[in-house]
């Protein structure tokens, strides 16, 4: 081969090697660019996304911002003039971010105007702190209004065919309670929202505390799973669910008188039982025991599973799901009517409540309606625990409008059928419960040197509302809360007090062979 034909080959072999590089090159180029122009333009819909919820959510706060409070519907003057003045950091957001085929929203207590499909769904909480139901400000957001639709529906257009609305309670409409002293038209919980399409109705209303958004941070939520399970038809029209029985067994000795206590924790569902809820019964428990309270005398009712209670493995048998009302009804009926049975009964009250005071238990079958056997009226509770034979009854209610309960007892004071009970609120029939503030000053009184009455005067008007404390007879108070009097603390040692007053007594021969009787009578009868 000659010089000439070298040379040829040679710089054929760097022209073919240049344009593979450049080749490469490109081909490197093109994918990095491809692949910028995906993450742009991913970041690009995120970025939207976010604005557009942020524009949503200053749209929803401009309502409060600009309320009349002299003719709101919805709430009374006072609360609306605190509301107004709110910052967004104080309050949460829940957001139901567009879907096909959009959702429909109910609520425990009742229906909402205009409440069919929505493309968006809102929810302000003005009151994170506070326990439901409180006060809640629901908007539906729906796509493709002109001005004129939007305006008919009584709406605010933002842009774009957006058209805002407020959601109120059916029949609530123009109706003005300012100061009617009523809740009936207060929207006191967080929708249920769902697909119409989606036979199981899952929540898809969620908090969010973006950064971009500035509003408070979410809610503690429970992590555990749920330990209880029902068979439910989830047909829209029926939803019947087989709630497996539960027998719960009072322990009643013939030879004895215990102190008993019943805790009940409704829950109703995971957005509104907190990690707060599962800290108020644990940390009732610990008083009860630190005070004497036998564990099987110390049953626990707790919204759909107890296994978040993290109670010693004895005292943990002795704990429900809150979702068998029958369970609690009839385990309170049995302490009460049970002949020296109970020496003090203490029921502590930590549920989410609707305004007339009703506790909602939990919502087994998931469609965010409260039926008669997912929610515990004040008129049943208060006739299972009438005529009781415990020789003091302590109620403590530290859950919204818990102030019903002292409406209700004073509406049947010329009766007889409670003049051994005493109630404590965390406030009144138309205030909030916050922050559990009625159940840590239980939790840090000292019961073994203060009676019931003088615990409540340590800690009125220190509560954000207003405490009550109501006796059904003169001086029922007058004892501490497991029926030492008061008169004798004094002349007490700490172990007179264990063995003569707290836990379990055994009865006199006489009380003994009356309780004795009296089972005999009963199972007779019963066969």
């Amino acid at each position: 081969m000659g010089l000439l034909d070298q040379q040829i080959i040679y710089r054929t072999h760097v022209s073919l090697f240049h344009i593979l590089c450049c080749f490469l090159q490109l081909s490197s180029t093109l994918v990095s660019n491809t692949y910028r122009t995906d993450v742009l333009t991913n970041h690009g819909h995120h970025t939207t996304a976010e604005m557009q919820l942020h524009r949503w959510a200053v749209a929803a706060m401009d309502y409060p911002r600009t309320l009349d409070c002299t003719v709101v519907p919805f709430i009374r003057e006072r609360e609306c003039l605190q509301l107004v003045q709110r910052p967004e950091t104080e309050m949460n957001l829940y957001v139901a971010p567009p879907r096909p085929g959009g959702y429909h929203a109910v609520l425990p207590d009742g229906g909402l105007s205009g409440s069919g499909t929505h493309d968006v769904v809102l929810a302000i909480d003005p009151y994170p702190r506070a326990s439901f139901g409180h006060l809640v400000i629901i908007f539906f957001l729906d796509f493709d209004l002109d001005l004129d639709s939007c305006q008919d529906r009584g709406g605010k257009y933002l842009a774009s065919g957006e058209c805002l609305q407020l959601a109120e309670k059916q029949r609530c409409r123009n109706r003005l309670w300012p100061r009617s002293g009523r809740r009936r038209c207060d929207i006191n919980f967080l929708p249920h929202v769902y697909s119409p399409f989606d036979e199981t109705r899952e929540q898809h209303l969620v908090c969010r505390d973006d950064a971009i958004l500035g509003f408070g941070a979410c809610p503690t939520y429970r992590s555990d799973a749920a330990n209880y399970s029902t068979n439910c038809e989830l047909n829209k029209n029926t939803r019947r669910c087989e709630v497996p029985s539960l027998k719960v067994k009072a322990r009643c000795k013939v030879y004895e008188i215990c102190d008993q206590a019943v805790l009940i924790s409704g829950g109703w569902n995971r957005q509104t039982s907190l990690q707060s809820s599962a800290d108020n019964v644990r940390d009732m428990y610990s008083v009860l025991r630190k005070n004497g309270f036998r564990r099987p005398n110390i049953k626990t009712f707790f919204a759909d599973t107890s296994s978040v209670l993290g109670i010693d493995e004895e005292g943990s048998r002795h704990t429900y799901p809150a979702t068998h009302k029958m369970a609690i009804q009839s385990h309170l009926s049995t302490l009460c009517r049970t002949p020296y049975c109970v020496e003090s009964l203490v029921i502590y009250l930590n549920s989410p409540t609707l305004a007339d005071g009703t506790m909602l238990l939990w919502d087994t079958n998931q469609d965010g309606i409260a039926n008669v056997d997912e929610q515990y009226t004040v008129s049943e509770f208060l006739e299972d625990i009438s005529d009781c034979n415990a020789r003091h009854i302590y109620i403590i209610a530290d859950q919204s409008f818990s102030g019903r309960l002292v409406d209700a007892l004073q509406l049947r004071s010329d009766t007889p059928h409670h003049e051994n009970v005493v109630v404590f609120t965390s406030g009144g029939s138309l205030e909030y419960s916050w922050n559990s503030e009625l159940t840590n000053r239980w939790m840090n009184s000292n019961h073994t040197t203060l009676c019931v009455d003088e615990i409540h005067r340590g800690y009125e008007g220190t509560l954000s509302s207003t405490p009550i404390l109501y006796e059904s007879s003169q001086n029922a108070a007058n004892t501490t809360l497991f029926g030492a009097p008061c008169d004798m603390l004094p002349f007490l040692t700490p172990h007179e007090l264990r063995v003569t007053y707290m836990g379990c007594q055994n009865l006199p021969m006489t009380l003994w062979w009356f309780r004795f009787q009296s089972t005999r009578s009963t199972r007779s009868t019963h066969r």
